[in-house]
């Protein structure tokens, strides 16, 4: 019996093998493209992760600050025993520097007030290991803190509700006749002051010792116009800058003849937060509720636009900033629009819940999100340079310095990267991604979400190339690198998928 062979007359679609390679690591966010123009390998958002060599490394973090016990030995180092000293809650910090007459040399410290409105001291070469009390005169509902000096003593000038408080290396006193000041400058020997009273005058003084103050020497220059009220003092360039809530105005002394000349440079379609204006090298950097600055002295620039979108609608006025080394950094709240809730975002009454950190050369960015600063600055001293920070919510008892942990304190910071929704440059047509190839040197998972399914492939750290397969099939894709690792070192990842034609 012969056999016969029917031609199977059914189409199979046919497939071509393609893949895609995520390089751009290292060129971070690009958030201000629509998901389906972006490349297929672009990020739409990152955190907890630094971006270094087109590879997505160990991220910011914070932990106990450390500082030696003696300068012949800046090694070994030890922490703040807080607790010891009944400290519950640190309110705020200050970095002081000060010039000892007798020693004839400099000391430096970090300043402490605690939750009874008690100030202590952190000395930066330190034998001890806890704060040493300095004065109880009561620094609670702080206004403002301002570095100053009188004659030839270095102080912080307090000022609180009731009159300012004047701390130096060796006292401390308080004078209720100062009236509360929200921000202080020194210029061309004349003292520059913005009360909390009426914040449309800037007062100022040739007399440059404000534990005399009475206020009769006072001179006022008032503005009443659309830039808004005073808000801060910062000298620049050989002048003083006004900062406005909508506005800036640069102020020039004739120092001949007293007199003054008023440029207005700048006015803002969004609020100016005072909290983040800092001076980093030759510009000075703040934010708006529209984003990031940078002003010149005579221009502003709008820096890191792709970051923009997570600033929108938020008040910020909490918000802190300092600048070291090189870069800006902000504490400050953001809007993911995503659902997640990382560190502080768990917790009830949060304030901020991201630090940026923003090289100034460069413009490149690194988030820290899930951490709630109360305020952050910066400490250079002769021996180390630090980023210095007190806390909100759980972590208010620490006095943490910045660090590349991938923690904050004890706890790994959830890591995320993601590409925008892609149709992986084949517009229209069905695809299924068939492999993962990738280097991670710690645990991560890839998601891969499609317009029909979504899934995870996790990764075990190791040192050689790992491959999985895939099967993850759909016309748009979005593409994400996970991990909840203290430490990360993803690079080389490849998507291998087929075109179904």
């Amino acid at each position: 019996m012969a056999l016969i062979f029917y031609k199977n007359l059914k189409k199979h679609k046919k497939t071509t093998e393609k893949n895609i390679t995520f390089s751009i690591f290292k060129d971070g966010v690009i958030s201000n493209e629509d998901d389906l123009i972006s490349k297929p390998n672009e990020c739409k958002t990152f955190y907890n992760y630094t971006i270094v060599d087109g590879a997505l490394k160990t991220g910011l973090g914070f932990k106990d600050i450390e500082v030696p016990a003696s300068e012949s030995d800046l090694d070994t180092v030890h922490n703040f025993d807080m607790a010891y000293c009944g400290i519950t809650d640190i309110l705020a910090i200050d970095s002081f520097r000060y010039q000892h007459l007798e020693d004839d040399r400099y000391y430096y410290h970090i300043n402490i007030v605690d939750q009874r409105g008690y100030l202590w001291i952190c000395a930066v070469i330190d034998e001890v290991g806890y704060p040493v009390a300095k004065s109880n005169l009561g620094f609670s509902d702080l206004v403002s803190t301002c570095p100053y000096r009188i004659d030839d003593y270095d102080c912080i000038l307090y000022f609180v509700p009731s009159g300012m408080i004047c701390s130096t290396g060796y006292s401390t006193q308080k004078y209720e006749n100062v009236p509360p000041l929200l921000s202080v400058a020194v210029h061309y020997d004349k003292f520059f002051g913005i009360t909390d009273t009426n914040r449309n005058e800037l007062i100022y003084q040739d007399n440059l010792n404000l534990t005399t103050y009475d206020g009769a020497d006072n001179m006022v220059i008032e503005f009443l116009d659309q830039r808004g009220a005073f808000t801060k003092l910062v000298t620049f360039n050989d002048y003083i800058y006004l900062f406005r809530e909508f506005g800036i105005t640069r102020i020039s002394e004739y120092s001949t003849s007293g007199d003054f000349s008023f440029t207005h440079l700048y006015t803002s379609t969004s609020r100016i937060y005072e909290n983040s204006v800092s001076v980093c090298g030759d510009l000075v950097y703040f934010a708006t509720r529209d984003g990031l600055y940078s002003f010149n002295g005579t221009s502003v620039n709008k820096i890191c636009e792709d970051y923009d979108v997570y600033f929108k609608n938020l008040d910020n006025t909490h918000c802190s900033a300092c600048s070291l080394d090189g870069k800006y950094y902000l504490a400050t709240r953001c809007d993911f629009q995503d659902d997640l809730s990382l560190g502080c975002e768990s917790e009830t009454g949060y304030v901020n819940n991201v630090l940026f950190e923003v090289d100034i050369e460069t413009n490149t960015v690194d988030i820290l999100r899930g951490v709630d600063i109360k305020k952050i600055i910066s400490l250079d001293v002769p021996y180390f340079s630090k980023v210095v920070a007190c806390f909100n919510g759980s972590n208010k008892a620490h006095l943490g310095e910045l660090t590349h942990n991938g923690k904050i304190f004890t706890s790994n910071n959830q890591k995320f990267w993601t590409s925008f929704k892609t149709d992986l440059d084949y517009k229209g047509k069905m695809k299924r991604i068939k492999e993962i190839i990738m280097n991670t040197e710690n645990a991560c998972d890839v998601v891969i979400e499609s317009d029909l399914e979504t899934k995870t492939y996790s990764f075990e750290g190791s040192e050689k190339e790992q491959r999985q397969l895939a099967n993850v099939v759909g016309r748009n894709f979005q593409i994400s690198f996970k991990s909840s690792s203290a430490e990360s070192h993803i690079s080389k990842p490849m998507i291998v998928f087929d075109v179904i034609s």
